[in-house]
């Protein structure tokens, strides 16, 4: 019953340490490129879900009270701001109060890893899902900045991201091609990094899951010599008591 609970426990913790990931993720971007109507209202509706995920995972669990960080990045400045108060999408009050909660979210996420981040040091899937998000991140920013001015493919970020997407995942369906050079290099450096982010996670994971094998079979053989030794000595206590009746039956028979 307790694995089961320390499981679920950390299934909610990753779903909590990704979506703080993504809304510092999204929040970023909408500061600094053009979003369209759509995408800006999901960014809004994501920063408010995961405010009141925040703010729910801070009153039931006693310990996160400890971290000043949490009621911070447990504001929704875009809901309150823009749909609240009616102030525009791109304030710079606005955008330098989700700048700070982004980097409350990072400091955030640290604090919270725990086990999580315990089991992301020891599996070491952390370096294949960090390049993995790097690629995302830093790729999608900079094809937007080199392909937008001269590709008509490419006008809005979603542009940007759908094409970092599709090559990350190796599906390439050929809607959006890169036209500058500086464009088809970030292309290649998003495919390589590709391979090397499957396979950093794959053999991750597969190195996790031998251990975790070895581990298993370590602690039956242990249980086994346990119980092996528990036998051992019950026999050694009954061939000391057949060998003291045996010398009481001597006794008798040999009489006063």
């Amino acid at each position: 019953m307790k694995d089961l609970q320390s499981r679920i426990r950390i299934l909610l913790e990753v779903l909590l340490l990704v979506l703080m990931g993504l809304d510092g993720f999204a929040l970023f971007i909408s500061v600094f490129l053009p979003l369209q109507p759509g995408t800006f209202q999901a960014v809004v509706l994501l920063d408010l879900a995961v405010s009141l995920m925040v703010s729910a995972a801070y009153l039931i669990q006693p310990g996160l009270r400890e971290s000043w960080r949490i009621p911070l990045v447990a504001i929704p400045f875009y809901f309150i701001g823009v749909k609240i108060l009616g102030a525009p999408q791109h304030s710079p009050l606005l955008a330098v109060l989700n700048l700070i909660k982004v980097a409350g979210l990072l400091m955030a996420v640290r604090d919270l890893a725990g086990s999580v981040g315990e089991f992301m040091r020891r599996s070491r899937l952390g370096y294949g899902v960090g390049l993995f998000v790097s690629v995302i991140f830093v790729f999608t920013i900079l094809f937007y900045i080199v392909e937008s001015p001269v590709n008509p493919l490419v006008v809005t970020y979603e542009d940007s991201l759908w094409y970092v997407l599709q090559t990350i995942t190796t599906v390439g369906y050929g809607d959006i091609v890169p036209v500058t050079s500086l464009g088809r290099f970030t292309g290649m450096v998003i495919m390589f990094s590709a391979i090397a982010s499957t396979s950093l996670i794959t053999a991750s994971a597969t190195s996790t899951l031998l251990e975790t094998l070895r581990g298993e079979q370590e602690r039956i053989e242990s249980r086994r010599r346990d119980e092996f030794r528990e036998i051992k000595a019950r026999i050694s206590g009954l061939e000391e008591r057949l060998d003291r009746i045996e010398e009481m039956l001597g006794e008798l028979r040999r009489g006063p």
